[in-house]
């Protein structure tokens, strides 16, 4: 049974902004993160919202790296 959590606004975000500083592509992110570059995308834009846990601490732990 898989545990679900919310990606915030300020998430998403936090999130774009980091990537386009580190001038990475979506794809080559989604790589790092493990997941598909199409639910990156829709998570940047925010239009989904809702993840497993898994995700969710995967795109935290890369917010977090390098600060």
């Amino acid at each position: 049974m898989s545990t679900y959590k919310i990606i915030g606004n300020e998430m998403s975000k936090n999130l774009l902004i980091k990537r386009r500083h580190q001038n990475i592509t979506l794809a080559e992110m989604a790589t790092q993160v493990n997941i598909t570059r199409d639910v990156l995308s829709q998570i940047e834009r925010g239009r989904k919202q809702v993840v497993q846990a898994r995700v969710y601490n995967s795109l935290s732990n890369w917010l977090q790296e390098d600060k």
